[in-house]
Parts: structure tokens; sequence; C-alpha cells
């Protein structure tokens, strides 16, 4: 290898392997190992000697510290559309070679470990022990390849439209002409049909009892199931149910019959690119489980599972605006334990919000005020039933909420105050301060003014 440090000599160009390296130690490599290369110690350089005779390739040994990497690689692509563009790096440099694949950088190598391969690499041979030929990725197709990459787009979505999305790309990479997914409930204990694809003819569209019914073995197994054309319960074409699984469970099953290239699907078809985005899909799915789980416990109080108290109060101004719109009233139950020394444990709080969350009725919402201060929201809609009653909602609704101390502990009794909207307030910490100014003991019929 021939150094240059300024512009080199036309004469000595030979059109071959054109490299850029100010480091010593690596300019000593090249040496070694590209016999036929020109160095350059200046980027400048190297570009114009590309302009006045077309190089084989360029290998790039990068340093940060002098020239932006990126700016370097655009620059070779730009003005050399056609040659590969190579990086050599240090171990610690990895990163930014790797951030370069994908904005012209055809490969890179790590230095001195990968020295001997750069040969191999620039003339474009095989690696030691791989067949020639096509690389893997090279034989992806092209509509598994989009799905990936649309998978990876939905990855903020929330659980379900993540799922009906994510099968429905898959569904149409595999060129499926009928197909569905399941997704599994949790709650229901029980595969949900998410999606179908195929209008009125798809899989399970009138009935997914029969695809259902196979996607439950496909869902014990965890498995790969393929029921061959003429199988019983199998629609024409045969039927392939694909796990949506990781590492942890199987969280639903996308099932596929006839395709639209060919009159059915055998077992093998597209084996690795289905498992592949199931997986993904799986992964994807189970994050944005997690990230929903998150969210809600952000907002809850740890030990009591009530909203913490900011959370609390936007709620409330959300309630207050559906009463406006509604024109009723809205009301708000503060309670506090009574000073009581019996009662007083370390842990006496959290076992008073807990017991005030099990005497929640459905439409109420609970939350921590303060260390031992808890409110209760009442949805607008209980008005009404006073005029049905001549009872005060409100007030049967403290009462209830006052039972519950004795669950935390025998000796330990409420105050409680209610707040109005909008006689009390019309935002919901005017309403919290009006009830914490009248708050009185349980035994008070008065509960409100």
């Amino acid at each position: 290898m021939t150094r240059h440090a300024t512009h080199p000599d036309p004469a000595t160009q030979g059109g071959g392997i054109l490299c850029v390296c100010r480091d010593p130690g690596t300019r000593r490599l090249l040496d070694r190992y590209v016999k036929t290369g020109r160095v350059y110690l200046s980027a400048v350089d190297a570009l114009l000697a590309a302009a006045r005779e077309r190089p084989a390739a360029v290998v790039l040994a990068f340093d940060p510290g002098v020239v932006s990497a990126r700016q370097v690689v655009a620059a070779f692509r730009r003005t050399q559309p056609s040659v590969p563009v190579y990086g050599v790096v240090r171990a610690e440099d990895e990163p930014l070679a790797r951030s370069l694949l994908g904005a012209g950088l055809a490969d890179y190598l790590v230095l001195p470990r990968d020295a001997r391969r750069l040969p191999d690499v620039i003339a474009g041979q095989p690696e030691p022990g791989e067949s020639p030929g096509p690389r893997p990725s090279g034989t992806v197709p092209r509509s598994l390849f989009e799905a990936s990459c649309g998978l990876a787009d939905l990855a903020l979505a929330e659980p379900l439209p993540l799922f009906r999305d994510g099968s429905r790309l898959i569904l149409d990479a595999l060129r499926a002409a009928r197909g569905c997914a399941f997704v599994w409930s949790e709650q229901d204990d029980r595969l949900d049909l998410a999606v179908t694809v195929g209008g009125d003819e798809g899989l399970g569209a009138s009935d997914p009892e029969p695809v259902r019914s196979a996607a439950s073995r496909c869902l014990r197994t965890g498995e790969r199931l393929w029921l061959p054309p003429g199988t019983a319960g199998a629609p024409p074409g045969g039927l392939l149910c694909v796990p949506v699984r990781d590492q942890e469970s199987t969280v639903g099953v996308i099932c596929l019959s006839a395709t639209r290239a060919q009159g059915s699907l055998a077992p093998e078809d597209d084996r690795r690119g289905a498992d592949g985005l199931a997986g993904i899909l799986a992964r994807l799915y189970r994050a944005a489980m997690r990230q929903q789980q998150y969210a809600r416990l952000a907002y809850r109080d740890v030990e009591t599972g009530l909203l913490k108290a900011n959370p609390f109060l936007t709620y409330v101004d959300s309630r207050i605006a559906e009463a406006r719109d509604r024109q009723t009233e809205f009301a708000l139950i503060l309670l506090e334990p009574e000073p009581s020394i019996e009662a007083r444990t370390a842990d006496s709080p959290a076992r008073l919000g807990l017991a005030v969350r099990g005497a929640l009725a459905s439409g109420w919402e609970g939350g921590r005020i303060d260390t031992a201060r808890y409110a209760v929201a009442l949805p607008p809609s209980a008005e009404p039933e006073a005029a049905r009653t001549g009872e005060d909602p409100w007030d049967s609704a403290a009462r209830l909420l006052a039972g519950a101390a004795p669950r935390a502990h025998p000796a330990l009794s409420l105050r409680t105050a209610i707040a109005r909207f909008p006689r009390d307030g019309t935002t919901a910490q005017a309403l919290v301060s009006a009830a914490a100014t009248r708050l009185r003991p349980t035994g008070d019929p008065r509960l409100s003014p």
C-alpha cells in the first residue's frame, strides 16, 4: 500500500481501493491487508482522487474528532453512488459505524480482530464457513420486511389496537386470502376474535368456533398447528395456526388458510417469516400491556389503590364539567379519622384507605388526598334517585363510607363532610376546601348545610 499525505501523483493511480486514515496504527493494518490501496490522510484529498478516477471501493478509518463520519460517508455516496464504502473502527467506536449502516455505509469491521477479513469483505467474498450465494438478508421477501417495519411503527399503540393492526399486517404479508387472529383475554379466560381477513368469507367471520377450537389447541401447546385440507373442521385450503408468543407465554393465535398466490397452504410456507413476525407482535403486545399497567399504577396510591391527590382532583374536575353539561348536582365526600389513641398504628392510614376502597359502589371513585384524609366522588346520576325515594343519596353514601372504618380497626371512627357542585364551588379544589371546613363527627346527622 502506498501512502499519500497530500495529492497523489495521477500516474500512480490504478483505480483500486481508496483509503482515508490518519491513525498510524490503523494505517499499518491497512498496508498489510489491502495491498492495492491508496491511503490519504484527508477526506478532501480522497474525494478529489475519487473524482479523477473512480475507485473500486472506499475504506474509511473513522476519526470522529476530526470530521463528521456521517458527512464523509454522505459525500462519497453523493459523488460516487456506485462505489461501496466500508468502515474500519476500533471497538469503542463500533456504535458510530453501526449507526451509519442506514446512511450509506455498506459494511464495517472492528479492528484489530476483523483485519484479516478486510480483503474478502472488500472483494465481496463469503466469510469462512459461509456458503457462496446470496446472504440470508437478501432472501427475505419484501412483504415480510415491510411487515416488520410496520410492526415497529405500532410500538406506541394501545394493546388491543396494536394486536389487531399487527395481526392484519402479518396476514397481509403472508398473502392470506382468508385469515383471522385471536387474542387471549385474561378477564374472560378465553380467546377473543380480534380481526378477520377475507370479508364475509374470512375465517371466523360468521362462525368462529371451529377455528377457535384449533386456535385453542395451538395456544395450549405454544407450537404451530397445521390441519391439512380435508381434516374435520378445517377449511378447504387447510388451516395453519401460528402462536403469538414470547418467552413468557402465548398471548394470541394467528390463523390463515388459502393464500392469494396458491389454492392451498403448505405447512412450511413462510414458516420462518410467520414465526418471526408473530414473535415480534407478542413482545410488542406484552410491552404495551405493561406500559398500560404501569401508567395506571402511576396514578394510584401504592398502599391503597386509590387515586393520588392530583389525579383525583383532575377526575373530579372532569365530573364537574359533566354535571355542568347535564345541569345536575355533583357531590364529593371527605373522610378523616377521629383522633383515637387505640386506633393509632403505623399502618392505620393505609388500612383505612383499603377499607374505603372496599366500600366504593359502582361508579364511585376514591382518592387519597393526604396521609390520613380521603375523598370520594359520587356520580351526578345519583340525583334523580333522590327525587324518587325522598332521601338524600349523598347522606346515605356518607353513612355507608363511615361504616367502613371498623374494617380497618375496631376502635376507628370517621368524620365525614359533603360538598356539592355548584352550591359549594365550581372546581375540585373548592369542593375539597368547602368539605374540609365542615368535617363533623359521624353521629351528626347534619353532614352538610
